[in-house]
């Protein structure tokens, strides 16, 4: 998949800080396997700016428009000489998109922030818009732009056939007082039959290979993928840690302690994908203060209230994900420069542990300032 999504930004040049932000986009773009191309990385094309411009979004398969006050004002003024770039990006694209019949399948709306959603401009307000500060709306749009989807559609099976019946074919039995159905019912096609929303006791009676599974009935903890996932990391976290102390039988014995914490020692721990999604809470509250527990999580906490310095290899990540905030790298003569203004070193070997974490820190505090925090 490398270099083969051509994905074009256009935005307008508000501030440097702007530009800064955009240019921080547009190399993780890349970073990341996306051939993102923007005027920043350009002096001057050959061609022209406007030739550039055109041939760019044209020969894209994506075209990202950075939504703000400043690019709705250039496109929306009357001025001639104001935005050249912004207009003539913004009249082919909404050219394109009358063309189209007012269908837009490649150009999408991003902002830096929820208080930029209403300078959308009116030709993208149709389509899905993306706050790319967001760790959930960056992902979203790097899923779209790489053709992954969150969800991803089963494909078409084949109709289940049921052979003609006469009315006895669906007999009721009477137990305790109370009507309980019974359904006979013949599985053709991949001998997979799915039972959902029943609660009680369920007898079944089959023959040959049949597999037959229950899925949890709606407003339970296992209907919400996303409750079920966030429990089964939060399980798989706790597990590793304790593994790595205690060996294979850690994951046994940890399945152990949860269930008789809450008291469903003789059933499947599983059985909580029936429980109420308003359980999920205590379950996670429960998982997390395990994890805290381990020395993975009393070192996390140590670090985060800053009474314990982080090893190397933490602070080398921590540091690569800041810098890339700010459109910079470890091997960035900017970066170098810094080092040797602060701490009078030349190179990060230089550094020892406690001005490494310094650094780390100064840097947190300049992309809060960045992004406005």
């Amino acid at each position: 998949m490398k270099g083969n999504i051509k994905t074009f930004i256009s935005y307008s040049h508000d501030s440097i800080d702007h530009k800064r932000m955009v240019l921080g986009l547009a190399n993780q773009f890349r970073t990341q396997g996306i051939d993102c191309t923007i005027d920043q990385y350009e002096e001057s094309p050959k061609e022209g700016w406007i030739e550039w411009m055109e041939g760019c979004i044209t020969e894209s398969s994506w075209v990202v428009v950075v939504c703000t006050k400043g690019y709705l004002d250039k496109l929306q003024s009357k001025n001639n000489d104001e935005g050249k770039g912004v207009k003539w990006e913004g009249a082919i694209i909404k050219q394109e998109i009358y063309e189209a019949k007012g269908k837009n399948p490649r150009f999408i709306p991003v902002i830096f922030g929820e208080e930029n959603k209403g300078y959308i401009p009116r030709a993208l307000k149709a389509v899905t818009y993306y706050n790319v500060l967001s760790e959930e709306g960056y992902e979203n749009l790097y899923r779209r732009l790489t053709k992954q989807p969150a969800i991803r559609k089963p494909q078409l099976g084949n109709v289940v056939k049921f052979p003609k019946q006469s009315r006895n074919g669906l007999s009721l039995a009477v137990s305790g007082g109370h009507e309980a159905a019974r359904v006979n019912q013949i599985a053709k096609g991949n001998k997979n039959l799915q039972i959902a929303g029943v609660a009680g006791n369920v007898e079944l009676h089959t023959h040959g290979d049949l597999k037959v599974s229950f899925l949890p009935p709606p407003g339970t903890i296992g209907a919400n993928s996303l409750l079920k996932q966030a429990i089964i990391e939060r399980f798989n976290k706790v597990g590793e840690q304790r593994e790595k102390r205690f060996g294979k039988r850690a994951y046994s014995v940890m399945y152990k302690n949860f269930k008789h914490d809450f008291e469903i020692k003789n059933q499947a721990w599983t059985v909580i994908w029936n429980w109420p999604e308003a359980t999920a809470d205590a379950i996670i509250g429960y998982l997390d203060d395990k994890y805290a527990n381990t020395i993975a999580g009393r070192n996390e906490a140590a670090i985060a209230s800053g009474t314990m310095i982080p090893g190397k290899g933490h602070l080398f990540a921590q540091e690569r994900e800041l810098l890339a905030h700010l459109g910079l790298e470890i091997s960035s003569p900017e970066v170098k420069e810094a080092l040797y203004k602060f701490f009078l070193v030349k190179s990060h070997t230089k550094l020892t542990k406690s001005k490494h974490w310094q650094w780390v820190l100064y840097l947190e505090a300049q992309v809060r300032e960045f992004i406005g925090e």
